[in-house]
């Protein structure tokens, strides 16, 4: 899979507007792009206020025209709004494993 890990502050009282944007995200930009997509959103345990994200595509294909939609750019733009400072990114190849 291929993607993205990115770390974010959202400002102080921003962060339900911050779930609110992502929630419209799902369902009004993500639909516009088929394949698998995987999405794992928290927090580093010692820093609660910052969000930290792994979205990832089936593949850079796939990724890349998500990235290049008019709509992505909008929602992106949008959320920094919301942020301290734009948030740093670091693209990844990552294969899944799940182990019992």
């Amino acid at each position: 899979m291929f993607g993205t890990i990115g770390r974010a502050q959202p400002k102080p009282g921003m962060e339900s507007k911050f779930d609110d944007l992502h929630a419209m995200w799902k369902q009004t930009v993500r639909p516009k792009v088929p394949g698998s997509f995987l999405e794992l959103v928290g927090h580093p345990k010692d820093r609660p206020g910052e969000g930290l994200f792994i979205a990832l595509a089936q593949d850079e294909a796939t990724y890349r025209q998500l990235a290049d939609l008019p709509e992505q750019h909008e929602f992106f733009t949008r959320m920094v709004e919301l942020l301290e400072a734009p948030p740093t990114w670091e693209d990844v190849e990552l294969e899944i494993v799940i182990q019992d």
